[in-house]
């Protein structure tokens, strides 16, 4: 796994966020999920810029996220490509300050496969590679914030 520097302080997380599968049906993943659990499951959202429609089931202390993909060419394209049926996409964590985090990423040589970006809720996350996380990939989202934290303000304001 990534070997950081010595005096590099822990990325900080502290609860998980959500989990992302991959799903060849969208709605059928819906269904699923609301017929076989009783989950509360959010409306389908197509995200054109990622080539993916998502929803999401609501959790007490979590999400799933479900991805359909848009086209064979996108990244989850190409994760269905190799796991027809569907699988785990990633896990994301979620963290107080994400440029924080992303620092102590960097510094623990976790790999970051971006730099901290706006995500679907409009919180900053960024990526780690699975070579540096025991071959999984792993998102970090910073913590919804209150409407008044300044620090979450000024992130959107970006």
């Amino acid at each position: 796994m990534g070997e950081g520097t010595e005096d590099s302080g822990p990325v900080g997380v502290g609860s998980i966020d959500h989990v992302a599968l991959a799903v060849p049906d969208l709605d059928t993943a819906i269904s699923f999920f609301r017929d076989r659990f009783a989950a509360e499951v959010s409306e389908a959202v197509t995200l054109a810029e990622q080539s993916i429609r998502i929803a999401f089931v609501r959790l007490a202390n979590a999400e799933i996220e479900l991805m359909e993909p848009l086209s064979r060419d996108s990244p989850i394209g190409r994760f269905l490509a190799r796991n027809p049926a569907g699988g785990l996409h990633h896990i994301c964590l979620a963290t107080d300050d994400a440029s924080s985090a992303h620092s102590a990423s960097l510094a623990q040589g976790l790999r970051p496969l971006n730099p901290p970006r706006p995500g679907y809720h409009g919180r900053p996350l960024f990526f780690l590679h699975p070579k540096a996380t025991f071959g999984m990939l792993v998102e970090i989202e910073e913590a919804e914030r209150e409407p008044d934290d300044a620090r979450y303000q000024n992130w959107r304001e970006r």
